[in-house]
């Protein structure tokens, strides 16, 4: 029967083109009648000595058998009304069912990001955006030189940091300071580029950190209260730019 319901739909589209291919120009002013939704679809008259009779090629997309079953108009307007009903529904059902059908599209190939296009060093020269459209190896290669480089970056500075808490010992407050300024701009320059590479960013904010704190401790002993408030507010962005930056993290961990 389903066999049946495709034949019948294709004549009815063959006829309906023919229809609106030859229909006079003075029938387009004709109202359509309107019909209720009881009635049996509309048909076209055809003459009946000439029957419509169609056969589905081979290449449409169903058994070349379906060709030993035609069916015309008069075939059928000749059956029961309960068979004439259960083709119309199948044919629809089927229709529906390849409407809704999900398409099998093929996955798109997914385009890389050269890591050639970027400059060394990375941990600068690269977005956190364009690092997760590096492919994998390249990933895999930028994370490496970037975190080498990060790891002597962070003994370097904690290194001056240390000569700082030194030279506070000594009493020699002028070289505690510029180390302590030292560190911190270090750290500036590696959190400056809010769309960087988060690692390269927490490494900055690190060194920024522990100079600020350092220098606390200075300005304080010194009684120099207005820079330790300017300290404290510059620790307390920093804390806000951390949760910002966890935030961040979360939400991308959330949408991969």
């Amino acid at each position: 029967m389903k066999k049946i319901a495709v034949i019948f739909a294709g004549c009815a589209v063959l006829i309906s083109g023919l229809f609106l291919l030859f229909v006079n120009s003075s029938d387009l002013d004709t109202p359509i009648p309107e019909r209720s939704p009881t009635q049996t679809p509309a048909r076209v008259e055809i003459s009946q000595n000439a029957p419509v009779e169609l056969h589905v090629a081979e290449t449409a997309a169903v058994p070349s058998a379906v060709d030993d079953f035609p069916i015309t108009k008069e075939q059928f307007e000749s059956l029961p009304q309960a068979e004439q009903k259960e083709i119309l529904e199948e044919f629809v059902a089927d229709f529906w069912q390849d409407e809704l059908a999900p398409a099998e599209m093929p996955a798109p190939e997914r385009k890389y990001l050269s890591l050639d296009i970027f400059n060394r060093p990375y941990m600068q020269t690269i977005t956190e955006r364009e690092f997760f459209e590096l492919s994998p190896e390249d990933q895999e290669k930028a994370m490496a030189e970037t975190t080498e480089t990060l790891r002597d970056i962070r003994v370097h500075v904690f290194g001056i940091i240390d000569q700082a808490r030194q030279s506070m010992a000594n009493n020699d407050d002028l070289s505690t300071e510029a180390n302590l300024i030292y560190g911190l701009e270090v750290g500036r320059e590696l959190s400056a580029n809010r769309d960087g590479l988060v690692i390269t960013r927490l490494v900055g904010i690190a060194c920024e950190k522990v100079a600020l704190n350092e220098m606390v401790k200075l300005y304080t002993r010194a009684g120099d209260f207005s820079k330790v408030q300017i300290a404290q507010e510059q620790l307390r962005d920093i804390e806000m730019e951390v949760d910002e930056l966890r935030k961040t993290a979360i939400e991308a961990e959330a949408n991969r």
